[in-house]
């Protein structure tokens, strides 16, 4: 290690806080070499130590967060991946994984993916993978799927739908098969912010069965979904979904399906529009006129 580093890391272990918030202050141009040393200082006895490593490591990381290429970023990287290894203590994996979730890449991945068996540090690892771009990440969160417990299944698919990995439609839809409600409102949710419509014809959940807020959630989420088939032009399908929300009593969802079919430009849509216009209930009339009126100024 060079002397400059070993000044530095005398600085950061110092009695004395002023010397050690100088030496955090210029951590920004320190050697990558350093964060090992750091990495051990985040749970040093000490709290004033503990606060000057976890300071300068964030300063090292933000000073090459705005180099996506280059040597110093690798490096710094390369040192982070070391400490999410066995051997090192849970607060130096978890801190270390929180950092690559900003500045890592594929090369973090395996590191990252074997970690979410872990349970201590499975949500860490996870969110991780759920920020770093590129097909490796997703592949590792879709690999993981058929491993991880039950109770984290949910946790995985909400970061695949965060991503909005079309690769894993199909293993999100098919988590609605589950026994586990608890997994089948993951999968139904993820498959919504993906929106790709799955190649599986999975059965969703019974409405009545679920409670008030998965209730909400599912209506949501399959709206969600409904709206960006309309978007792919998958007319035929939204209008199939569209349709069993004009048939519910709630009102909002009445409109949202009124203002959704609007959107398609479908002569089948402006068909269940107009029934609408005489609608009992006075705000999906007026809701039903409105989207009548938009269409046919399309």
């Amino acid at each position: 290690m060079s002397p400059e580093s070993e000044k530095f890391l005398a600085d950061i272990r110092s009695d004395d806080a002023d010397v050690r918030f100088a030496a955090w202050s210029r951590a920004g141009g320190a050697d990558p070499e350093v964060i090992l040393p750091l990495g051990k200082l985040l749970v040093a006895d000490q709290p004033g130590v503990r606060k000057a490593a976890d300071e300068s490591l964030k300063r090292i990381v933000h000073s090459v967060g705005k180099e996506p290429v280059s040597v110093r970023r690798a490096a710094v990287v390369k040192q982070l991946i070391v400490l999410t290894g066995e051997g090192q203590a849970g607060w130096t994996r978890t801190i270390a994984l929180r950092h690559l979730s900003l500045i890592g890449g594929d090369e973090t991945v395996p590191a990252a993916a074997k970690l979410l068996r872990n349970v201590e540090l499975q949500e860490e690892a996870v969110f991780c993978l759920e920020r770093i771009p590129g097909a490796a990440s997703t592949k590792a969160l879709i690999s993981a799927m058929p491993d991880v417990s039950d109770a984290f299944k949910p946790r995985v698919l909400a970061a695949l739908g965060h991503r909005k990995a079309e690769e894993a439609t199909d293993i999100c839809a098919s988590a609605m098969e589950s026994p586990n409600v608890e997994i089948v409102m993951a999968g139904l949710k993820a498959t919504a912010r993906i929106g790709k419509k799955p190649l599986l014809n999975v059965r969703p959940p019974n409405y009545d069965s679920l409670t008030g807020w998965q209730k909400v959630d599912y209506t949501d989420s399959t709206l969600r979904y409904v709206d960006d088939q309309v978007r792919r032009g998958n007319i035929d399908e939204a209008i199939r979904y569209y349709r069993d929300f004009l048939g519910r009593p709630e009102e909002h969802l009445q409109c949202a399906a009124i203002i959704g079919l609007s959107k398609t430009g479908a002569p089948e849509a402006a068909g269940l529009i107009f029934a609408k216009l005489k609608s009992p209930n006075n705000t999906v009339r007026i809701t039903a006129r409105k989207a009548w009126t938009a269409m046919a100024l399309l």
